[in-house]
């Protein structure tokens, strides 16, 4: 006989949980009563276990709390319960805005004018809550799905590290974090809907190190990492996959001037601190440049991976991070065996097929061989004065052939489905598509 059950219960927030007895953690949250006794249902039907459902007569419902025509006045929630769902409503609304680049009245010009911008301000501060169709009006001009504005916010960004941010305006990066953040809460959703557990991400303390060290130090912080995921010493042929095979949650976003990626840490509120990655899709956009993305990509690595000292400056740390780039790609050892010592010339085509072979750019190879000492910190800067009169910077010669994508997010999704742990429209808002978009990709072997 099975003796774990599960539970339907209201949370504080206003959301509910289904949770097995005796279970430490939620196995989902959803937010409403509705969705949370139909992932409860299937559960139970799966396991033979049995289902309870908790009274929802005291606690905020969505069906209660908002009605189905236009709120145009003001009205502050009644009930502590139903200020804390309109307050986290505001909250997503305008989460959702800024990752679309709305202003309020441009808001209320997509929406037509059905609101005022006044009274979408109100509902963004929590002082007002909109009707259901309103907030789908305001969710298809901002595209999202409606039950986006029932999460509550379970993560936060932290430490976050960017590379190219010279040209990159506030708002820009406020919408950049924005889209990343939403992307991240809907993965780490699906891993916990799963029970998949968070493994402890690993990190190289270098800032007791002197200057004269750190060098030596980052070098061995890549050799050590890629020990530790057991990646040899030959070259990694996604990085993308790699990343997110190891915990690493990696976002494509649209390119914005003066952006190339940034690193955090997502944290939830029970503890979990999972490394992300965001990355432009400028260097994906031409197969030419994956060079340029994988070096990126591992340069992002680096801000999670290492502690630097405090001391140094920023364009310090994105100089050691570089070279940890460098590094992870092309540990010392197989570069040295490939490059030569002390080389005073140096066949362009050599370049080429080094690039070709380990997915690293030419300007990227020439200053890992100034790092190591295999050549001169004058025959390197004549390499850049060379590169940037043939124009290599912008259009180098040469290519890596290779792939650079990942379908993880995806599957995890489309598996959930397949074992009844969401419902249809639960797995349609996960990846962000329409239910008969979902009914093409799922079809099921019986």
């Amino acid at each position: 006989m099975n003796n774990k059950n599960y539970h339907v219960t209201p949370r504080e927030d206003g959301s509910w949980q289904v949770k097995a007895t005796g279970g430490r953690r939620a196995s989902s949250i959803h937010p409403t009563q509705k969705e949370a006794v139909e992932a409860a249902r299937s559960l139970a039907t799966r396991t033979g276990a049995e289902l309870s459902i908790a009274s929802a007569a005291s606690c905020f419902r969505e069906e209660a709390a908002v009605s189905d025509a236009p709120q145009i006045k003001a009205a502050e929630p009644k009930s502590g319960v139903a200020e804390s769902m309109a307050k986290r409503v505001g909250n997503r609304i305008r989460r959702a805005r800024t990752m679309s680049g709305h202003s309020l009245r441009g808001l209320e010009e997509a929406i037509e004018g059905e609101v005022s911008h006044t009274m979408l301000g109100k509902f963004e501060t929590g002082k007002a809550m909109p009707g259901t169709k309103v907030l789908a009006r305001i969710g298809q001009a901002l595209k999202v799905r409606p039950d986006y504005f029932y999460k509550r916010d379970s993560l936060k960004l932290t430490t976050k590290e960017y590379r190219g941010t010279l040209k990159l305006g506030i708002k820009p990066r406020q919408r950049l974090e924005e889209k990343a953040y939403e992307f991240f809460e809907r993965y780490l959703e699906i891993e916990n809907i799963l029970g998949m557990t968070v493994e402890k991400f690993p990190t190289a303390d270098v800032s007791g190190m002197d200057a004269e060290d750190l060098p030596e130090a980052i070098e061995n912080a890549a050799v050590d990492l890629r020990k530790a995921w057991d990646l040899g010493m030959n070259p990694v042929p996604n990085v993308h996959v790699m990343l997110e095979n190891h915990g690493v949650k990696v976002k494509i976003l649209d390119h914005e001037e003066g952006f190339d990626g940034f690193s955090a840490f997502a944290e939830s509120d029970d503890g979990v601190r999972v490394p992300v990655i965001a990355l432009s899709n400028r260097w994906l956009e031409n197969k030419k440049d994956l060079p340029r993305f994988r070096f990126t990509a591992i340069h992002e690595l680096a801000h999670l991976y290492l502690i630097l000292p405090e001391s140094l400056s920023h364009k310090e740390k994105e100089n050691y991070c570089h070279s940890f780039a460098g590094a992870f790609l092309i540990p010392p050892k197989p570069f040295e065996d490939r490059f030569g010592v002390n080389r005073i010339k140096i066949a362009l085509k050599e370049l080429i097929a080094m690039k070709a072979e380990w997915g690293i750019s030419l300007g990227a190879i020439m200053k890992r061989a100034c790092n190591l000492g295999l050549v001169t910190a004058g025959r390197y800067k004549t390499y850049c004065i060379i590169s940037a009169k043939q124009g290599w910077t912008k259009n180098e010669p040469g290519r890596w052939v290779g792939e650079e994508s990942s379908k993880r997010f995806e599957p995890l999704v489309l598996r959930a489905l397949a074992q009844e742990l969401i419902s249809t429209s639960k797995a349609a808002g996960l990846l962000g598509i329409s239910l008969p978009e979902l009914a093409e990709k799922f079809e099921t072997i019986d």
